[in-house]
């Protein structure tokens, strides 16, 4: 399988939802060595996003991932510990380059990971940018990879749905802190 060399230079959509989960149920194999999640009163931050990489991205496809903020290396970082992908180009570099645990899934109906209803919207003012590190382990490898996200933004209500029985059942029935959407996401993923 064929997945193109990093950086990857992504552009595209995503909506995406905070949740505050108490910290025993967040997974946490996914963490190099020394890696902690940041916790506040015993909870910790779960963001999850679905995205939609559209043309113009050097691959074309739909992720949905759970992001947790974590303290590595004497900063703070991102870390994924479940990720899904209808790619297998994207799986396969994911894994490969990054050591980040891609899966891969379809997306629509009747998913039994998730699904997210958006409605409302109200617009940021200007465009927003942010840099740092994700923080991995895979297979026995640690890896911390350099990005770059930005676009403009929109306040919105996101109504999600996890299916009990589903890799993200520990968010079932939680209520997000925050959701955004953005049409006009950049990312750059790599070195």
């Amino acid at each position: 399988m064929q997945y193109p060399a990093e950086p990857w230079h992504m552009r595209g959509s995503l909506v995406m939802s905070v949740f505050r989960v108490p910290h025993e149920l967040v997974p946490q194999a996914h963490l190099p060595e020394g890696a902690r999640v940041i916790t506040l009163a015993g909870n910790a931050f779960v963001a999850v996003a679905f995205v939609s990489y559209e043309p113009g991205s050097e691959l074309i496809y739909e992720e949905l991932l759970v992001a947790t903020p974590v303290w590595d290396q004497g900063r703070m970082a991102v870390s994924v510990p479940q990720i899904w992908v209808d790619s297998e180009a994207s799986k396969q570099g994911g894994r490969e380059l990054w050591a980040i645990p891609k899966q891969l899934a379809r997306f629509g109906e009747g998913s039994s990971i998730a699904a997210v209803a958006v409605t409302g919207g109200v617009p940021l003012p200007g465009a927003w940018s942010t840099a740092g590190w994700t923080a991995q382990r895979l297979d026995g490898r640690d890896v911390r990879t350099r990005m770059r996200l930005s676009g403009r933004y929109r306040l919105v209500r996101a109504a999600w749905l996890f299916p009990v029985g589903g890799p993200l059942g520990y968010l079932t029935g939680r209520t997000p802190l925050v959701s955004f959407a953005t049409r006009d996401m950049r990312l750059t993923f790599g070195q």
